[in-house]
């Protein structure tokens, strides 16, 4: 399984981070987990093709985690090879485009429908995400742990971290988590083969209990925040086991 960090950004890009989105990629196929901008640039740059990705999980609504999501759709939806970086062999599918709301769907089909006249609505095959086990292709199975990342008004709005299944090997994404990490997955962290962690929302020396609780083959964190990252060193030798900080263009096999 190879894994690549395309954008590690936390909220905005930076001049050597973009917005959120990892590519999960196992015998041919391809899988996205958020779509922060500028996902398709990020393809072409890391020699992704598009045309295999079968399916996108956002992890919630916020915009570094989907704002990239309508120039995916678009390329998913033309005719023709306008880009050959992005479209060089149709594979006889279409996406599934998991999202975490009802009316995010019903948003993105009417912005597709605004932005791109040639609009196909067959070609993107849009479903909600739900909490427990919610996909499966026979391949890949993804479970939907809910965290506490955002509220508003009173009411927690659905965000996600999510359990990849395949090949014997378990990888956890964790979205952005609330600040004191009590919505941590740790019993789906404990024995992952690779646990990829935002590093923005919390302080990780004050949370360390957090990390010392469980035990992945690696931990590499994501959704960077410079201070984070500054003191990242002394915080890994605090572990057990290794732990990097991911770069966007990053590679890690599973």
């Amino acid at each position: 399984m190879k894994i690549i960090t395309l954008g590690t950004g936390a909220g905005n890009p930076s001049l050597i981070r973009n917005c959120s989105n990892t590519y999960l990629e196992f015998g041919g196929r391809g899988y996205l987990i958020d779509a922060g901008g500028p996902v398709t640039a990020n393809f072409v740059r890391n020699n992704v093709d598009i045309n295999c990705i079968h399916a996108v999980f956002i992890t919630h609504m916020h915009e570094d985690h989907f704002g990239g999501l309508p120039g995916f759709l678009k390329n998913r939806m033309v005719d023709g090879p306008y880009c050959p970086f992005m479209r060089p062999d149709w594979q006889g599918f279409w996406p599934e485009v998991w999202l975490p709301q009802q009316d995010a769907i019903d948003a993105f089909d009417n912005l597709m429908k605004v932005q791109f006249r040639g609009y196909q609505r067959q070609r993107i095959i849009y479903r909600l995400v739900t909490e427990g086990p919610f996909y499966d292709d026979g391949f890949l199975k993804v479970t939907a742990i809910p965290n506490k990342h955002w509220c508003w008004r009173g009411e927690w709005l659905p965000s996600y971290c999510y359990l990849m299944e395949a090949e014997g090997k378990k990888v956890l994404f964790t979205g952005d988590l609330a600040a004191d990490l009590h919505d941590f997955p740790t019993e789906a962290a404990k024995d992952a083969d690779a646990v990829f962690c935002e590093y923005t929302h919390f302080n990780p020396f004050e949370r360390i209990e957090y990390f010392k609780n469980i035990k992945p083959g690696k931990l590499i964190f994501n959704h960077v925040a410079g201070v984070n990252e500054a003191k990242h060193p002394e915080f890994a030798a605090l572990l057990d086991y290794p732990s990097f900080v991911a770069k966007d263009g990053d590679i890690f096999e599973v």
